[in-house]
């Protein structure tokens, strides 16, 4: 652990956790608006799809890896800063956009920033924190993705009752310039090299890298699960707005609100429940990482299902938490376990690896096929084509439990490799 003081750390934690919220708001308010650009500028299920999901999560997997190789050796904190300024511009120029191929250009941007924002955070906490706290950090981590998830449909859907969407764009792009000055001055940023496993002086060659990850049996383990589950989990994400809206007709602003409400209610306390779980009984085996997380979600198969095809609102709302804490369960262990699996030297490309799989598969995939088995269904469920595509989707999550379980049985300790 590298010796920062206590203070510092947790000043470092915090500004870390408001870069994850604001990261996730820019992103998550497009869903809740998604219905109003495409009527205005005439889109498709498919085109939305696309500005959703692949051409976002092909940029962000485009520049995670050089600024993560870039964040292994060099000050975190002004690679931090910069790319929160970098997507808050481009959530502004989305405001602005006048049709599809501006609109995407401004995601394309909004991806780009948002990539180096969470591998150099990664790398920068797990560096400064024991190992004994190392899974709760990641988890509170992801918990302030989890409020920016949801607080930025509730935001949004607040908002929706005073600007137009294009607007809300331009008042949300205007943070991150303060906040990524904050981070500039205020983050700690300790001597490269002081982990729990000491890193060498020059960065390691990527072809070991992603030799490391590549001959682990485990982490294979861990790609087909980071394939499978994000793609359900974006799906319902990047969806579940305009589900609700089309399929049980609810508005934006109630909208925001109970999918924001379930959001945070099912993702904040899923992350915070696995991450004292896997600190409690991982720490000393990694392999339990990998059965807590499979069980969680063979178990949470049932209730996307349920949130899908529920005809009552409420029903399906409720779905949603338990789906999404379920699901939720696996993703600060599943980390946990794969930075055990490399030294300190390889965590920021670790990282984004982690982050290129669950971009294209997520983000990417999930968002993208949602979008088409959407138009595919369209013909015989009209606007209730969303049940249908995420139900099926929702099958992923078993696949990806199996993978889990799978992660645990073959993990090794870092010292026994």
């Amino acid at each position: 652990m590298a010796i920062v003081s206590r203070g510092h750390r947790n000043l470092t934690l915090g500004l870390m956790m408001v870069v994850a919220i604001l990261s996730y708001v820019d992103r998550q308010v497009f869903t809740l608006f998604q219905d109003d650009i495409k009527q205005e500028l005439g889109l498709s299920d498919g085109q939305l799809g696309l500005l959703t999901g692949m051409s976002f999560a092909l940029f962000y997997t485009l520049a995670a890896f050089p600024i993560a190789r870039l964040a292994d050796v060099g000050d975190r904190r002004k690679i931090i800063a910069v790319c929160v300024m970098v997507w808050s511009t481009a959530t502004a120029l989305c405001g602005i956009a006048a049709g599809f191929w501006q609109l995407m250009l401004a995601r394309i941007g909004l991806a780009a920033g948002e990539a180096g924002a969470g591998p150099a955070s990664s790398s920068l906490l797990t560096e400064i924190f024991p190992l004994e706290r190392r899974t709760s950090v990641i988890s509170i981590m992801l918990a302030a993705n989890a409020v920016g998830i949801s607080g930025g449909l509730a935001l949004g859907g607040w908002l929706s009752n005073y600007f137009t969407w294009r607007e809300v764009f331009l008042i949300l792009g205007l943070p991150g310039i303060l906040i990524g000055l904050a981070v500039l001055l205020l983050a700690a940023e300790p001597r490269r090299g002081k982990g729990a496993v000491v890193a060498p002086p020059q960065p390691v060659p990527l072809g070991e890298v992603l030799r490391t990850i590549g001959g682990n049996v485990s982490l294979r383990w861990v790609g087909l699960l980071l394939c499978m589950v994000p793609l359900t989990g974006f799906a319902f994400i990047l969806w579940g707005a305009s589900f609700f809206q089309r399929v049980h007709g609810m508005g934006k602003a109630e909208t925001g609100f109970w999918l924001g409400a379930a959001m945070a209610a099912g993702l904040v306390i899923g992350n915070l429940v696995a991450g004292w779980v896997s600190d409690r009984y991982g720490k000393s085996d990694p392999r339990f990482n990998g059965w807590f997380a499979g069980l969680g979600l063979i178990a949470s198969f049932p209730f996307g299902v349920g949130f899908a095809l529920s005809p009552d609102p409420y029903v399906a709302l409720a779905c949603f938490v338990v789906v999404k804490f379920m699901m939720t369960l696996h993703l600060g262990p599943i980390i946990a376990l794969c930075y055990a699996q490399v030294p300190v030297a390889m965590r920021a490309t670790m990282s984004a690896s982690i982050g290129m799989v669950i971009g294209l598969a997520g983000t990417g995939v999930g968002g993208t096929v949602a979008g088409y088995a959407s138009q595919a269904f369209a013909a015989g469920y009209g606007e209730k084509s969303l049940q249908p595509a995420l139900a099926l989707i929702s099958g992923c999550l078993l696949i990806g439990g199996i993978a889990a379980i799978m992660a645990g049985r073959t993990a090794r300790p870092l010292e026994e490799q």
